[in-house]
């Protein structure tokens, strides 16, 4: 008479390391920066001043640039940075009542810029591997 071996369980596989990290990069380099701008949409429910969303899109524009690798997309966000800078001083300086196009070219500033890098950075990480944060020498790529 032989025994039956039961069998055993199998595992449910979760996410590669790879995609991992390009999710932790998603959320840590990219949306966390976003927070200040969700949070005043949340509490005015959904709008936000002209001059919160164009200092956001410059300065979400210039931070993802200079982590780009690409220096196309650099030159690119450097540019836009500069000129919602721009848009920000005369909303400030009352230069201009409104701008008619702030409101929506920052937020399709912000996606745009959102999904180039999102792409290049799913490049870095899952394609190339490359960790989002080296805890042993610690540095954010």
């Amino acid at each position: 008479m032989t025994s039956i071996t039961p069998k055993k369980p199998k595992a449910i596989k979760g996410p590669s390391p790879e995609f991992i990290e390009f999710l932790t990069c998603i959320i840590l380099h990219m949306l966390v920066p976003l927070l200040p701008l969700i949070l005043e949409l949340w509490k005015t429910h959904g709008t936000a001043t002209d001059a919160t969303l164009a200092i956001t899109a410059s300065m979400y524009s210039i931070s993802i640039g200079l982590s780009s690798r690409n220096k196309a997309i650099f030159s690119f966000c450097i540019f836009i940075s500069i000129l919602f800078s721009m848009a920000f001083g005369f909303i400030l300086s009352n230069a201009a009542d409104s701008l008619p196009l702030v409101k929506y070219g920052s937020f399709a500033t912000i996606l745009l810029v959102f999904g180039i890098h999102a792409c290049e950075r799913y490049n870095k990480h899952v394609v190339e591997c490359v960790p989002f944060w080296n805890f042993s020498n610690g540095s954010a790529n």
